[in-house]
């Protein structure tokens, strides 16, 4: 069976700490381009409702390949992280943290560009 990329995923911008609704899929990539030389390290937590108490996700296999960080990053540079979401509850938050992530504080404070995209819908196409 051919599958069709275009219709079963969800791409979305997405601003590290802000609420996902992954209903329905069961895993995603995390995509980061780095603002900065350093690394960028991955934080996942979960919750039932998008106004609930999100709490860590303990699952090991989360990351697939296991690492929830990636080191010695020039700028610019893009860290993919893959994500099995099949232990998840429907809202999680991805929190970046690292040199690559973040820059600044207060008014000049700026963030690592990111992007999101959900596969794996239960059903197809999306």
């Amino acid at each position: 069976m051919k599958r069709n990329l275009i219709q079963n995923v969800k791409a979305i911008p997405y601003t590290s700490g802000e609420v996902i609704d992954r209903t329905g899929f069961l895993s995603a990539v995390v995509a980061v381009s780095a603002l900065a030389a350093g690394s960028v390290k991955l934080e996942v937590t979960h919750a039932d409702t998008a106004a609930g108490t999100f709490e860590a996700v303990k699952d090991e296999r989360l990351v697939m390949g296991g690492a929830d960080e990636v080191k010695d990053l020039k700028t610019g540079d893009i860290a993919n992280f893959d994500l099995d979401l099949l232990g998840c509850k429907n809202f999680i938050k991805v929190t970046l943290s690292g040199d690559a992530a973040a820059s600044g504080s207060g008014d000049s404070a700026k963030t690592a560009a990111c992007a999101v995209v959900l596969g794996d819908h239960h059903t197809q196409p999306v």
